[in-house]
């Protein structure tokens, strides 16, 4: 169990099928991966499957931002024979090592969430839901009381990079995308992050109910607030001169075609472009790049809107850089989407 808000989250490990997991392949050293707010049970997981099977395990010290963020280097480093990943559903398909997944479901009440929502939603009757891996197993129960409410709620197929209905990650809300002509809002049941990252994708209106925090948001206000601050960064970048892709080696986010296209493309609108490559996208190894005016994201897509001042300098987002390209109107991209 954890705490958030004073809320106390357990989380199901599936330790039994963790154990046959590292049988069935007969695993003699483990790499355990786990998000941060998972970290803390890496020393249980650790004694468990070495007392229960004789393997040696390691843990990932990382941050984990998702599927595509998998610890291959690590995991050769070490020798490992298997990587157990928690948190996500696969992203890449398929890895060197091989990988199991664990959704890590959360178990919360969600009556008070339920309870607070009827203020937001009270004027909609369409209503399209999305929701990370850790609470799909309550979508259908939680949707059951809001139509028990009177509400007509739609959950949308499989999206470009998730496996399962109902399901959106911080980088693909492709699912709901495909209900939006249909749904009046958008209802994303998890944390700010998603919430965030639906509001700046999708043209209806969206509401987060988080059942961490026990609370409910409009988003709108968030999207503005982001949207000026993009607008303001791309105008700065169409008077700069010297630009900075930054090239992450991670498995699921590296992208050498975009890198090149995108380096040609600003290099005909006049623009002098370098390539920086490296495994994470730390702003800390920026620094000494002091002639660089603008810095292009090119690994999670999520480093150039959650938190852009960490860079000191503006960094955008592969399609804004085609705004500066000329290639793609903002108007455009406002209306695609950033993710």
């Amino acid at each position: 169990m954890t705490q958030a808000n004073n809320r106390i989250i357990s989380f199901d490990l599936e330790e039994n099928r963790l154990i046959e997991e590292v049988r069935n392949q007969a695993a003699k050293r483990v790499l355990i991966q786990l998000p941060n707010g998972l970290k803390s049970k890496g020393t249980y997981l650790s004694r468990l499957i070495e007392e229960r099977t004789g393997a040696t395990v390691f843990i990932s010290s990382k941050p984990c931002y998702g599927g595509c963020d998998l610890p291959i280097c690590s995991a050769k480093a070490v020798k490992a024979d298997l990587v157990v990943h928690y948190g996500h559903t696969p992203f890449i398909a398929q890895s060197e090592i091989p990988v199991v997944y664990f959704f890590a479901k959360a178990t919360l009440d969600l009556t008070e969430l339920l309870r607070k929502l009827r203020i937001f939603l009270r004027r909609s009757k369409r209503i399209g839901i999305g929701t990370t891996v850790q609470h799909l197993h309550a979508l259908e129960d939680f949707i059951r009381s809001l139509e028990d409410l009177g509400y007509e709620v739609m959950i949308p197929s499989e999206g470009k990079g998730t496996k399962l209905k109902g399901q959106i990650i911080g980088c693909d809300y492709s699912s709901l995308k495909q209900i939006s002509e249909k749904v009046d809002l958008f209802l994303i049941l998890g944390s700010y992050f998603h919430g965030l990252g639906a509001a700046l994708t999708l043209d209806k209106p969206v509401i987060l109910a988080d059942p961490y925090s026990n609370s409910v948001s409009n988003m709108e206000p968030y999207k503005g607030k982001i949207l000026k601050q993009r607008y303001a960064f791309v105008e700065k970048a169409k008077n700069a001169k010297a630009f900075g892709l930054l090239l992450s080696t991670k498995t699921g986010q590296f992208n050498l075609n975009l890198a090149l296209a995108l380096r040609e493309l600003l290099a005909k609108a006049g623009k002098t472009v370098i390539m920086l490559v490296d495994e994470e996208i730390v702003p800390e190894y920026l620094t000494n790049f002091t002639d660089i005016e603008i810095f292009v994201d090119l690994a999670c897509p999520r480093l150039a809107t959650d938190d852009p001042k960490r860079f000191g300098k503006p960094i955008l987002t592969p399609l804004e850089a085609m705004v500066i390209a000329n290639k793609v109107s903002w108007d455009d991209l406002i209306a695609k989407g950033f993710f």
